[in-house]
């Protein structure tokens, strides 16, 4: 294999879950691309709320500030990446991109701002318990969502994540997730929600969640020879 080619051989890292990728803020110079795991873009604002922005699933790229003409600087970040779940990334030299991967970039780009327009209409949409509900059967579309023992849809997730994705406070968002237990729809435990009445939880969500987001969302394989 030549030096030109295996200068441009994208590197591939783990990364445990909530370790930050990169903050807000800082400037680097290399574009990832999401492999297994789920990533959590967000921003913290002036007054400290922590707002996510969107999710970043296998076969997606991230930092996309890194894309600037040759010889300038890369922008400084406009959000954190941090990880939900324990991840592999590919990490790119964007200079070094081939015509395929900047091929794939570009379709990667337009799905993501397409999962991003419909999480803000879901943020505009119904009251809090809407919400609560609609970012729930989001995630567990994702890594973050798994099957127990009895077959039963499940998410890894906090009060405070799903307070910092539905616009919300951790207090608030509790006082639902009350609601719907006592209602019987889910059931709660250390760091996870079981979903028991999904028919109702959707109908309750008001909008067809999986109408418009990539369900299955098979990311490329790699381009290049890794080894």
């Amino acid at each position: 294999m030549s030096a030109e080619r295996d200068a441009a051989t994208p590197a591939r890292i783990r990364v445990a879950r909530g370790e930050r990728i990169y903050a807000q803020g800082e400037t680097t110079r290399v574009l990832y691309r999401a492999d297994t795991g789920l990533i959590r873009l967000y921003q913290v604002t002036p007054r400290g709320r922590t707002v996510t922005l969107r999710h970043v699933l296998p076969g997606d790229y991230f930092g996309e500030d890194s894309l600037v003409a040759p010889g300038q600087t890369p922008l400084p970040h406009r959000y954190s990446a941090e990880a939900l779940t324990s991840a592999s990334l590919y990490v790119y030299d964007p200079a070094a991109l081939s015509e395929r991967e900047l091929l794939d970039l570009s379709r990667s780009m337009g799905q993501q701002l397409r999962r991003a327009m419909l999480h803000e209409v879901h943020l505009q949409s119904g009251d809090l318990k809407h919400r609560v509900v609609r970012y729930l059967l989001e995630l567990s579309d994702t890594p973050l969502g798994s099957e127990d023992a009895d077959n039963r849809l499940y998410v890894r997730a906090t009060h405070e994540l799903l307070a910092e994705g539905s616009g919300s406070t951790r207090e608030s968002v509790s006082k639902v997730v009350t609601d719907l237990r006592d209602a019987g729809l889910v059931e709660t435990g250390y760091r996870h929600i079981t979903l028991l009445d999904l028919s109702a939880l959707r109908e309750l969500a008001g909008l067809d969640l999986l109408s418009d987001t990539e369900t299955a969302h098979p990311g490329p394989g790699p381009t290049r020879n890794l080894t």
